[in-house]
């Protein structure tokens, strides 16, 4: 059973290492390397670890470009994980056998993108799902789904580690039954099926009008290996690494400034309830009680009015 793999990130590392583990014959590796690595979160490069086992490597920028590459291999079983990347229907059909791709909820319910940040961001649980490659996204019959939990206490990469373990368990069932040439997918009921909507950098923006819960779904959501939430203090925009309710603390406060500040933490009212935040280390130093955080509109609308009154001022002084 020949195996064509493509991926480009920690969950597509785990899903290499154990086709290696379970001796697949793996006639080729195709591995993301994007222009900047910056907004792929949990990247991984798999060069290294393909020249160790003497497996054959492509690097990719764009999957669909290695079309012809692809179609001219005989192979069985092509396995994609852990690209966002659509993949083309000619790449999919190339496999003598068929296609198996990934995704991190319990399909039918939480196709399309950002799994992992929406699952953290709605306290919803994951599973590792392996299912049949397809034209349209996440659709296909599964093979096999290891159910994980998440709870409120966890953020983008305790969700990811718990994620991990569950696809190690899932692949190695799953990988014993395609060594013996077993396809035998349970479709998938798609009257159960709910979707998630692509999430952007910027949408990691604090809205600190929001109640302090809803905040901190944002925050543990947006961490790391994302791109993480933020806000803003005058002219610098400031990164969050975690955050935590404060429920014990009896004070109140305007929404957005900062109420109390120690070592690793600031105390922020939120539009309801407090929350505490820890910045990137460098910020934290910036930080003082009373600052507001955010932008209030109005007021930034007239900065900007009086700086330009002042411009043309001086324009007309010059003339």
């Amino acid at each position: 059973m020949k195996i064509v793999f493509i991926g480009g990130v920690n969950s597509s590392l785990i899903a290499l290492k154990k086709l290696i583990e379970h001796n697949v014959d793996i006639e080729m590796v195709f591995g993301y390397e994007p222009e900047s690595t910056e907004l792929v979160s949990g990247y991984n490069n798999f060069a290294t670890l393909c020249i160790k086992n003497n497996i054959k490597y492509t690097p990719f920028n764009k999957i669909n470009n290695h079309i012809n590459e692809i179609e001219s291999l005989n192979f069985d079983v092509l396995f994609v994980v852990g690209i966002s990347q659509l993949v083309s229907e000619k790449i999919i059909n190339s496999a003598n056998v068929g296609a198996i791709g990934f995704h991190p909820t319990q399909l039918p319910k939480g196709r399309g993108r950002a799994p992992i940040a929406w699952l953290v961001d709605e306290v919803q649980d994951g599973a590792a799902t392996f299912f049949v490659l397809e034209k349209e996204a996440d659709t296909g019959a599964i093979f096999e789904q290891v159910c994980f939990e998440v709870v409120e206490s966890d953020t983008a990469l305790s969700v990811e580690n718990k994620l991990l373990k569950a696809m190690a368990v899932a692949l190695d069932s799953l990988l014993p039954k395609i060594k013996q040439g077993e396809w035998n997918p349970t479709p998938q009921d798609n009257s159960l099926a709910t979707e998630y909507a692509i999430r952007k950098p910027d949408d990691g923006l604090i809205s600190w009008s929001l109640p302090a819960y809803k905040i901190d779904r944002l925050i543990k959501a947006a961490s790391e290996p994302h791109p993480l939430a933020f806000t803003f203090d005058g002219d610098s925009k400031i990164k969050v690494l975690s955050s935590r309710i404060e429920d014990a603390i009896k004070i109140t406060g305007m929404t957005g400034r900062i109420l109390k500040v120690n070592q690793s933490e600031a105390l922020i009212q939120c539009g309801s309830g407090l929350i505490w935040i820890t910045p990137e280390p460098h910020y934290m130093g910036q930080l003082k009680v009373g600052q507001l955080l955010g932008y209030r509109l109005e007021l930034e609308v007239f900065k900007l009015r009086e700086e330009l009154r002042q411009l043309k001022l001086s324009i007309g002084d010059k003339l």
